[in-house]
Formats: C-alpha cells, sequence, structure tokens
C-alpha cells in the first residue's frame, strides 16, 4: 500500500530540545515531525523522517553557522532515507526552515537532476551528488548524461509538496562576505523544479539582517498546473520559522503551512495542535540584530519581487498593522507593497 513520506529539515543549530531562555522553543520544522499523523483516516501511512540543523555539535557551531559545514551532508542524508524507503506510487512532502529550507530545496533539485535510486542501487548516492554537483551541460536534468542516468538507475518521481519557512540567502548561505569561504556548497540548484506539485514559502516581513536575504522562489516556465503560494508574515527570521519561546507569531506561519498540506493530503494530529499551537497576531516581535548583527546596516527586505505574482502579504500581518496601541507596527516594505495595490493572502 502506498504512504507518504515525510522530510522535515531544521535550521542552523535547531534541535527538537532547544531552549529561548530556559524555555522550550520547538521550530516548526519540529512541530511538524511532531504533528504529522501515523496514518491519515484512511490508513494511508505516514513516515516522518526529521534531520537535525547544520552546526548542532559544540565544534561544528561554528563552522556551522558561519560557513555552512554540513549542508551537503544533510541533503545527502535526505535523499538517503527517500532511497531506503520510497516505494512506486508514495507521496513525498519535504519541510525545511532557514539552511533546512535549503536543504529540502536542494534535495528536490538532486532528485530532478539524478531522479530517486532504486534501492538496489543506494550505492551509488555520492556518484548522484558528484554528478548533480557539476552542474554542466551534460549533467542537466534535460541533458544527455542525466536523462540516461535516470534511466539506468532511478525512479522518476513527481514530489509532492515543498514547505519552507524563510529560505536565507543566496542559494542557503547568508549573504556577504561570508560567502567567499562557501564557494564549495553553491552548485545547487534551488529553483523551483516543474517536477514538484506543490511549493510554500513563508517569508518574514520584519528580518533586516543583510545576511540573512530571502531566497525568494520565481515561478518556472511550462511548470504546467504547478502551485506556488509565498506568504510574508510579521516577524523576524525565527518570528515564522520558530525557535522563540513566544510563539505566538511564528504559530500563525506554522498554522498556514499545516493548511496547505492539509490540502495536499497530509494527516495532522489535531490533539497536538490544540495543545501546543497558539496564533497571536500581537505575538512579541523580536530584535534579531544582535551582537555583531547591529553593526551592519538595516537591510529592508523588497516584498513583491518574484514574478507571475507568486507573493503575497499574509492577512495577520495587515491586522497587526491595522491594530490600535503600542507599539505601533508600519513596517515600511509592507507599507510600500501595500500602497502599490499588492496581494493580501489567508
Amino acid at each position: 500500500m502506498k504512504k507518504r513520506i515525510v522530510v522535515c529539515c531544521d535550521g542552523t543549530w535547531n534541535t527538537p530540545d532547544e531552549q529561548d531562555n530556559g524555555k522550550p522553543s520547538p521550530t516548526n520544522v519540529v512541530k511538524t515531525a511532531r504533528t504529522v499523523a501515523d496514518r491519515d483516516s484512511g490508513g494511508f501511512r505516514q513516515l516522518v523522517y526529521y534531520i537535525e540543523g547544520v552546526g548542532t555539535r559544540w565544534f561544528d557551531h561554528l563552522r556551522g553557522g558561519a560557513f555552512g559545514y554540513g549542508l551537503s551532508a544533510n541533503i545527502r542524508q535526505a535523499y538517503r532515507y527517500l532511497v531506503r524507503h520510497y516505494q512506486p506510487g508514495d507521496e513525498i512532502f519535504l519541510f525545511g526552515f532557514s539552511r533546512g529550507a535549503y536543504t529540502a530545496r536542494s534535495t528536490a533539485g538532486l532528485i530532478r537532476n539524478c531522479g530517486l535510486l532504486k534501492r538496489e542501487h543506494a550505492s551509488r548516492i555520492d556518484e548522484a551528488y558528484a554528478f548533480y554537483r557539476r552542474r554542466d551541460d551534460a549533467s542537466h536534468p534535460t541533458g544527455a548524461e542525466a536523462q540516461n542516468f535516470r534511466r539506468m538507475y532511478s525512479h522518476e518521481i513527481r514530489i509532492k509538496f515543498i514547505g519552507v519557512w524563510d529560505t536565507v540567502g543566496a542559494l542557503g548561505i547568508p549573504y556577504g562576505i561570508l560567502r567567499v569561504f562557501n564557494r564549495r556548497v553553491e552548485f545547487h540548484d534551488v529553483k523551483l523544479s516543474s517536477y514538484v506539485e506543490n511549493a510554500f514559502q513563508a517569508l518574514a516581513i520584519d528580518e533586516k539582517r543583510k545576511l540573512f536575504v530571502p531566497a525568494i522562489w520565481e515561478a518556472q516556465a511550462h511548470a504546467g498546473d504547478q502551485v506556488l503560494e509565498q506568504a510574508w508574515f510579521a516577524g523576524v527570521h525565527s518570528n515564522v520559522g520558530g525557535g522563540y519561546a513566544d510563539s505566538g507569531l511564528s504559530d500563525i506561519a506554522f498554522l498556514w503551512m499545516k493548511r496547505k498540506a492539509e490540502g495536499c493530503g497530509l494527516a495532522f494530529r489535531e490533539d497536538y495542535v490544540e495543545a501546543n499551537i497558539y496564533p497571536n497576531v500581537s505575538g512579541v516581535l523580536r530584535d534579531s540584530k544582535t551582537g555583531i548583527y547591529s553593526l551592519i546596516p538595516d537591510y529592508l527586505r523588497p516584498i513583491g519581487v518574484a514574478k507571475e505574482g507568486a507573493e503575497a502579504a499574509h492577512r495577520s500581518a495587515v491586522e497587526r498593522m491595522e491594530r490600535r496601541g503600542k507599539p505601533v507596527y508600519k513596517p515600511r516594505n509592507l507599507v510600500r507593497y501595500l500602497d502599490a495595490g499588492g496581494r493580501v493572502t489567508t
């Protein structure tokens, strides 16, 4: 019987037992992994696999945070799990936050390029990954070598769903001087493939760190009936993807993503949601520009730059802006977007 395979990729330094000022502060990726039901109402089995963010071990903390070490390993880890568990007819759901969003998106790119290896060819995972990173004409998904590789060793599959919270930086690497040290991981393809049926991204309106430029999807030509939605939410990076003890804002983005995944067939444990998810339009909006980030000028994220109208402001951000009282919430980028006739979504 076919099943759903759900791979959840967490962000830099993020773990299931993460704390904020001594209080539990799971990210939306952790909440997703905990909330997906074992089976749906029709008995459809759902497997969940969680991958910690890069730099979670103490000696990798700096390397993973600043230089992206571990990203390639995480991509192969996600791909390997899919190779081991996929059977024809299964549906694949990928979730990610921050660099975990980059992991999810790159895993989809690897599948588009090389297909999903059949189990009997699992020993070729490193070969497939090396082939994927070549990025020349022959290894392009439409190139002869890529087509031959897929035909000989792989399942040709489509990905049912990708849901990500605030993919940061060009190709998942924080933008700026640190990218000089990240050339080795810049080969990854994070464009939205036509092999993805449904793609959703929650983006942070108020993140002002210049090293956290969001990687926004653009609709691809010849994508057919592909669904692509990207919604902007009030808050900074972790106000959207989770990781703060006060999760009022990030729970809004969690529920939005949950609803999108449910629309694609994924079933969730409502008992967990009722006990742990508390959305609040007036939730605490944190300041992420602390420490060394406070020395760098603000970066105002532009809203509405994607082609084909794939972006919209979420209604909760507009409601926060319209509320009375202090502090006043009127982010310049959101005001500018709405004044230009930008769309609002729920």
